[in-house]
């Protein structure tokens, strides 16, 4: 019984030196990671920020949430993950800018009624958080399968970014190509 104690000590002492060492190699290929691309010499400087890492992936749940949301025509539960204040810039130029959410709500269910059906399949995504700028955004490839009333399918393929401030969508940003021949999505 005696001996208990201090096989839990030599142990903790183990376990710190092991995480000491994980957390020195994580750094040391940080650094590595920074001196080489340090020494690349890019033709264009970046308008916003050219200093970015991998996000937090409950941001990227969030949006895909909204989709979600979105699809299954469930418009007012979007309100939970929304800022008060939301900006959108559509593919067609249109925007809409700094509204509340609530008014945001009010036109996608005007959108969204236009429809009998919304599918959406993900091609990937991707949280990123701008280390210099201190902004999360998320990053969106897919692919919507829309049916207005009368049946007919429309398709595109689209890029999305969205940025999250205190856990909340705050804007976003839409590109969009028209899918040719439209293809049914398959599960």
């Amino acid at each position: 019984m005696k001996r208990l104690p201090l096989i839990l000590v030599a142990f903790a002492v183990l376990m710190a030196c092991n995480n000491e060492k994980k957390n020195d190699e994580k750094t040391s290929e940080t650094k590595e990671e920074k001196k080489m691309t340090d020494n690349i010499s890019y033709p264009y400087k970046a308008g916003y920020s050219s200093d970015f890492s991998l996000g937090d992936a409950n941001h990227s749940k969030l949006v895909l949430d909204l989709y979600k949301m979105w699809e299954d025509n469930k418009l007012d539960d979007m309100k939970t993950l929304l800022a008060d204040s939301v900006s959108i810039d559509f593919p067609d130029g249109n925007k809409f800018s700094k509204n509340t959410s609530d008014s945001m709500i009010k036109m996608a269910k005007q959108v969204r009624s236009t429809y009998s059906s919304v599918k959406v399949q993900f091609d990937g995504w991707m949280p990123v958080h701008s280390n210099d700028m201190k902004d999360d955004y998320v990053l969106v490839w897919s692919r919507d399968y829309n049916t207005d009333k009368s049946g007919k399918i429309d398709s595109s393929r689209g890029h999305a970014y969205f940025q999250i401030k205190n856990n909340k969508i705050t804007s976003w940003s839409e590109f969009q190509q028209k899918l040719t021949p439209v293809k049914p999505m398959s599960k």
